[in-house]
């Protein structure tokens, strides 16, 4: 185990601004069972310096991580009969990814197929910088090519 002695400090905050000068994070997450993930990434949102967070997470888990997420926003989004993000939440999400800086795709989403398609198309289309984890990354093994389709230069 590596121990890291000195992180670098977050940057003071000035006294004249607010949450909203800091970033906003849109992290789309979340599953029966994978709610740990969800909350672990809107969590670490945060507490990376980002001004506001919004977890957008299948409609019915979205009162368990009200109580569970205090500091951050939740959105419950349209979900398939297995409680995945379902398609119809497409033109939901994209509005709610224009009210943010960046993107986290992926903890937790399951691999649903209606879900993974969600997936795909997303990252196709969202025109933001986006992190892609877990289900993310999962829903890309057969789709790899998806990444010379995507709206922002990506490294």
């Amino acid at each position: 185990m590596i121990k890291i002695k000195n992180l670098p400090a977050l940057k003071t905050r000035k006294s004249n601004s607010h949450k909203g000068s800091y970033g906003r994070v849109l992290v789309l997450a979340g599953s029966p069972g994978m709610t740990g993930a969800a909350c672990l990434c809107a969590k670490a949102a945060l507490r990376s310096g980002s001004g506001i967070v919004t977890l957008g997470i299948p409609e019915s888990l979205n009162p368990v991580m009200e109580v569970k997420l205090t500091c951050v926003m939740t959105h419950p989004l349209p979900e398939t009969k297995a409680a995945t993000l379902s398609n119809e939440g497409r033109k939901e999400i994209m509005k709610l990814c224009e009210a943010h800086d960046v993107v986290a795709l992926g903890p937790g989403l399951s691999q649903q197929p209606e879900t993974r398609g969600l997936i795909l198309w997303l990252i196709k289309n969202i025109d933001r910088n986006m992190v892609i984890d877990a289900d993310g990354l999962n829903a890309l093994t057969d789709n790899v090519n998806v990444l010379h389709k995507i709206k922002k230069t990506w490294y």
